[in-house]
């Protein structure tokens, strides 16, 4: 069906989106800036989840450095001004470095799962050379899933325009492919956080009268309870912005399309979010990543208290 040529630009909307993807671009930076600096330096005791973690940090750092060209795109009405081939380039990195942090978070609830449900399974006992091999699989499967298309896309006659890597509307055999990668890489993740949450919880209920083993048990609860609001609230509002963008789309109307187009580029600002909230699991996964955000903290309170005194006289010298 044949749409009607109408905008679907919203000023306000796209504002919103560039102010907060610049937000998640400072916050992301400072997080996962200080997680890696933790790891290097301060974090004694390496197991397989900390492999994972490590690895999640990775990805996210690759979102977030991506996130000022995106953010610029956004505050310019959606204007591109650096040519095709880099915007390929850039939409293939968002998907990629989406997809990579997705499949770490799946690993990091896996683990806690399996290490507090299942504590004798042999799988438990998993090197960190395993540990790494496993990550680097994870890296290369998520580079032959992530859509080559990204990457081969047509230049638009428009160079201006960098189409979405959500491409609505178009049923081509690659686009299909790519709808299909999407819900996967997002369904399957959930699903298995989700069943992991559940069976843990009910787990650590009867584990939990034991007074020994209390902080551990509840950290470990938390980390994956954690996992799963992150992954319901950067992840869920573009499942459904998708699914609903494939349902309503053959509507033959300017408001439906707009609609479709505003909430889709909202919920795939959310979905750079996780980047910026990542931080939560790690200090819930260890203490010393808890007192290296505290020590940036106290950091930034000693420098803001020192800044105080020196405007406060400054203004006073004018008066």
């Amino acid at each position: 069906m044949a749409h009607p040529n109408c905008s679907a630009a919203s000023t306000v909307v796209e504002t919103a989106v560039g102010t907060m993807l610049t937000v998640e671009c400072a916050l992301g930076l400072t997080g996962n800036g200080v997680a890696l600096w933790t790891f290097f330096y301060r974090l004694k005791v390496w197991k397989p989840y900390a492999v994972y973690l490590l690895n999640l940090v990775v990805a996210d750092l690759l979102l977030v450095t991506c996130l000022p060209l995106l953010a610029v795109f956004y505050l310019k009405g959606k204007t591109w001004e650096l040519g095709h081939a880099s915007c390929q380039v850039l939409l293939f990195l968002l998907a990629f470095s989406r997809g990579v942090g997705v499949a770490f978070l799946m690993m990091v609830a896996l683990d806690r799962y399996l290490r507090v449900v299942h504590p004798r399974l042999r799988v438990n006992l998993l090197s960190l050379r395993a540990a790494w091999g496993i990550s680097s699989l994870i890296w290369l499967l998520m580079i032959a899933l992530t859509p080559q298309n990204l990457l081969t896309h047509k230049a638009l006659q428009n160079s201006t325009k960098c189409p979405s890597f959500y491409p609505i509307g178009d049923m081509e055999a690659s686009a299909t492919w790519q709808e299909v990668l999407f819900f996967f890489q997002l369904l399957l993740p959930f699903g298995l956080i989700f069943f992991c949450n559940t069976r843990l919880i009910r787990t650590l209920q009867e584990r939990l009268r034991e007074s020994d083993k209390q902080p551990r048990l509840r950290r470990a609860r938390a980390l994956v309870a954690t996992v799963l609001l992150l992954f319901a609230l950067c992840f869920l509002p573009s499942i459904l912005a998708r699914a609903l963008a494939l349902i309503l789309w053959e509507f033959d109307s300017c408001s439906v399309q707009q609609a479709i187009t505003q909430a889709s580029d909202i919920a795939g600002s959310l979905t750079c979010l996780h980047s910026a909230l990542s931080p939560a699991i790690y200090c819930f996964s260890n203490q010393a990543f808890t007192h290296s955000y505290r020590k940036v903290l106290r950091s930034l309170r000693v420098w803001r208290k020192a800044a105080e005194p020196a405007s406060s006289n400054h203004r006073d010298s004018y008066s």
